[in-house]
């Protein structure tokens, strides 16, 4: 996962974002979960960029979107990922060839905006959403 897709993902993000009308943070991290690349927009959320790192930390160590979880196994998660789990929706892995290489998370806005603005970060590199 290179630093040129991350950005390029953050901007298509940001793009979707402001059409929707709305303020978000958006991250990406790659397979091991370190960032590569994070943007808060003006306006958005205070809290909102702690969450979304969360949220690309779990999708990228699960292979999984965010949201996927049972109630019954979030606290679980939580502590076993030393608090950095989060059944949020908005946040979905990077996959290529079959492979997880990381992730890419949006939130700040509603969990329906936020999906879609991760979706549309993810289409600036032709893929799909898990």
């Amino acid at each position: 996962l290179t630093h040129e897709a991350s950005l390029k993902m953050i901007a298509a993000g940001v793009k979707r974002a402001d059409e929707l009308g709305v303020k978000v943070s958006l991250a990406v991290a790659d397979r091991s979960c370190q960032l590569t690349a994070f943007l808060t927009m003006d306006g958005a959320r205070v809290f909102s960029g702690r969450t979304t790192i969360k949220k690309a930390y779990t999708s990228a160590s699960q292979g999984l979107p965010t949201g996927y979880a049972e109630e019954a196994r979030v606290v679980s998660m939580q502590i076993r990922m030393d608090g950095d789990f989060t059944n949020v929706r908005g946040g979905f892995p990077i996959v290529v060839n079959g492979e997880t290489i990381g992730a890419v998370a949006a939130g700040g806005a509603s969990q329906d905006e936020d999906v879609e603005v991760a979706k549309a970060a993810l289409a600036a590199l032709g893929l799909p959403a898990a």
